[in-house]
């Protein structure tokens, strides 16, 4: 920050480098009147009579020359603006020749020393240098160098290391902390006061500031001598201890305690893990389930196809296949680590009656259930899902066959591509207009094709054959769904 294009000096003010202040106040032309004269003299004489250390920093700080290294401003009537800048406001920045300084509210301390007496001028000024001494020590670094900084001291924060060597053991007590699974261990009030230790313990844990890529706020607190980094995006903070060179967390906790009580919360859901075998039992057959099970991947597609059919085929209705898909969404571990912990969080049970389902099945019942809904799967796959002559529709008393239907889309997929409804209707019903026969559209085997049909009723048509899936509005017209014409 540099005040050498703004300042001015006067011999009757050593101390003080006079500023304009204001956008349109572009320079200093004297001190003004008696009034002002006075003010000044009586900020320079509260300066005399502390004679702080530091005063070189500042006038380093600001870029200021001689002895000045307290700034004052004038406003553009050369009236003494009663408030003094705060240092923050000069950090990293620099005012424009041609704007000069701007008059902003909140760039200035809120006490009007103007109105001070001798003992509170002294003691505000007193304040106000110890802001700029610890903002003149800020500034030897650039923002980007003090935001490295906090962050290699946050890394070095015992309770952060902790935080990283423990991670996979919170990450499991936070997942744990949310599953379903813990319904199913007994006794219940055990489960109740483990929950209850769980907020406790991760409190601090969940305080701690993630990383993240979001511009960061920097403030200052001189009096302790700290920088606080703020993230406004999400709303934490690291508090700077410049002179010891270390972060402090908002609220630092009892290293000892801490240790002790991550420890604690995994030793003391493994013992009630321990003590529910059944359960333990259940989970260990989901994984062999899961290992297992090898063609439920191909069973779920099987299944998926048929559900697009236009005719629902009730082997949809399988049991077997209800739990297939449950099972698929399930997430089990690859490895048994040797905490129940670490083991537990890593299960995703859609619901927890799966485990119902796995107990009362053997893994050979499985596989040969598995087998079977396949093939019949397969078998149905192979087959046409409908009769042609069979009605596939029906509005206001007059059916369409699945036959009609297919030979309505094939031409809808060929030269009645991008047409609007009203001139599909059209053509239908067998209408004629200039653009029908412009483009030759009544020479195909479509005119007509419904022409005992009202044209509302053959757009009713077409909005059920979206509605099941047939055809698809686009931007421009209807395409129809290849799925269902491949299955001819």
């Amino acid at each position: 920050m540099s005040l050498t294009l703004h300042a001015r000096y006067f011999d009757s003010y050593p101390l003080l480098a006079v500023l304009p202040l204001g956008k349109k106040n572009k320079e200093v032309r004297s001190v003004g009147h008696k009034t002002e004269r006075a003010l000044l003299n009586r900020v320079q004489e509260a300066l005399d009579g502390l004679q702080p250390a530091g005063g070189k920093d500042i006038q380093q700080f600001l870029k200021l020359e001689g002895k000045a290294y307290f700034p004052v401003f004038l406003n553009r009537g050369e009236e003494v603006h009663p408030h003094f800048m705060k240092p923050e406001f000069f950090l990293w920045n620099d005012f424009s020749s041609v704007h000069g300084i701007p008059k902003n509210k909140e760039a200035f301390y809120d006490e009007n020393f103007a109105d001070l007496s001798k003992t509170g001028l002294s003691s505000h000024i007193e304040e106000v240098l110890r802001d700029y001494r610890f903002l003149a020590r800020v500034a030897m670094k650039s923002k980007a160098e003090w935001e490295s900084e906090i962050e290699k001291s946050y890394d070095r924060h015992p309770f952060v290391m902790l935080a990283r060597d423990k991670e996979p053991v919170i990450q499991a007590v936070e997942k744990m902390n949310r599953s379903s699974l813990l319904s199913l261990l007994s006794p219940p009030e055990e489960t109740a006061f483990w929950r209850h230790r769980v907020e406790i313990v991760m409190r601090p844990y969940r305080e701690l500031p993630e990383p993240c890529e979001h511009e960061k706020v920097l403030s200052f607190d001189s009096e302790r001598e700290w920088i606080i980094e703020l993230c406004e995006d999400c709303g934490k903070k690291k508090l700077f201890h410049v002179e010891q060179k270390r972060v402090e967390l908002e609220e630092e906790p009892d290293m000892d305690k801490a240790v002790k009580r991550i420890a604690t919360i995994e030793r003391q859901f493994n013992e009630l893990a321990g003590n529910n075998v059944p359960l333990i039992e259940a989970l260990e057959k989901m994984v062999r389930f899961k290992h297992k099970l090898s063609g439920l991947d191909e069973v779920l597609r099987l299944k998926e196809s048929l559900s697009r059919r236009p005719v629902r085929s009730s082997l949809l209705e399988d049991p077997f296949l209800s739990f297939a898909e449950r099972l698929q969404q399930t997430a089990v571990p690859q490895e048994r680590p040797s905490s129940a912990l670490l083991w537990f969080a890593q299960f995703r049970l859609p619901d927890v009656a799966l485990l119902k389902e796995v107990r009362r099945r053997s893994l050979e019942e499985a596989e040969q259930e598995l087998q079977t809904v396949k093939q019949k799967l397969e078998q149905e796959a192979e087959q046409s899902p409908y009769d042609a002559k069979e009605v596939c529709l029906t509005v206001k008393g007059k059916d369409l066959t699945f036959e009609q239907v297919f030979s309505i889309l094939q031409e809808l997929g060929n030269s009645l591509q991008s047409q609007p409804l009203h001139l599909i209707a059209q053509l239908l019903k067998g209408r004629t207009s200039s653009q029908i026969r412009g483009q030759e559209w009544d020479q195909t085997p479509l005119y007509g094709y419904l022409s005992s049909w009202e044209e509302k009723d053959i757009q009713k048509a077409f909005k059920k054959l979206e509605k099941e899936g047939w055809i698809e509005k686009q931007t421009k017209g209807y395409e129809a769904l290849i799925q269902n014409l491949a299955s001819r």
